[in-house]
């Protein structure tokens, strides 16, 4: 009798666990709990009928694989949802063992970690990338001209801004005319202080001191930005370059151009 109802109150007790629990069986799952529906918005007839002999059945036969995160897909009524995992080993006292899977929604944890990303790799007042940021995207930009001899060039323009200007406000005007005029596949990153840097994939000096031009044209036509002194430099990604180089290069361009007061090929 007593083992009868500690059987009874253990299958309750997983039931109303909050975590989701799984118990994996020779590639399918001989368990879940209710939780586990409610987690992965799957019935449970669907959930046991998950085979890692069918990695195509559903997304989430990648269970077998032992994922430490799983993302559930949004679909019309609910937003994407992001699951914790654990695994454990567990040996019951007649010797048998069975795997079993712990589940927990870290949706708003992982939603707050994209924040803090964000923050972390943009500028608060202009919503540009920052200089971590560009650097984090320049790198496998790079990688990229190396492997297939792409051209891409960096362009950054600096601001000689008053000190009695407000640089923050400034800085803002001036970055909505600069995002204005780029691709959707051009980068823009608040580089200094006063200055913004660009990355220009597939796009070659030439083509970048043309940009050059015309972000200049636009700057000093809009009538809307008290427009600064500036100066302006571009450079191409050249074979035997890595990300700092480059970014060398461009920084002596701006000192040559402060010296020349003219746009620099650097």
């Amino acid at each position: 009798m007593s083992n009868s109802i500690d059987t009874i109150w253990m299958t309750a007790l997983f039931q109303s666990c909050p975590l989701g629990m799984v118990i994996f069986d020779d590639g399918k799952l001989a368990w879940a709990n209710e939780q586990m529906e409610q987690l992965t918005r799957l019935p449970m007839s669907t959930l046991l009928s998950l085979s890692s002999d069918e990695p195509g059945q559903h997304s989430l036969t990648c269970l077998f694989e032992r994922p430490d995160e799983i993302e559930i897909e949004a679909d019309s009524q609910h937003l994407a949802r992001f699951l914790g995992c654990e695994y454990k080993t567990i040996e019951a006292p007649n010797g048998t063992v069975v795997e079993a899977g712990f589940f927990t929604d870290i949706s708003d944890k992982k939603l707050l970690q994209d924040r803090v990303d964000r923050l972390m790799l943009s500028d608060e007042t202009t919503g540009t990338l920052n200089l971590r940021g560009v650097m984090r995207d320049l790198e496998p930009l790079i990688s990229r001209c190396r492997r297939y001899e792409n051209p891409l060039s960096v362009l950054q323009i600096e601001f000689n801004i008053d000190a009695d200007k407000d640089l923050e406000d400034t800085m803002l005007n001036l970055s909505r005319v600069v995002r204005s005029q780029l691709r959707w596949a051009d980068l823009v990153s608040r580089n200094t202080d006063n200055s913004f840097l660009l990355v220009l994939p597939e796009t070659d000096n030439e083509a970048a001191q043309q940009l050059a031009g015309k972000l200049i044209n636009t700057l000093e036509s809009n009538t809307e930005v008290d427009l600064p002194t500036y100066y302006c430099a571009t450079a191409e990604w050249q074979r035997g370059n890595d990300m700092n180089m480059l970014l060398k290069r461009i920084n002596n361009g701006i000192v040559q151009a402060r010296e020349e007061n003219k746009v620099v090929a650097a």
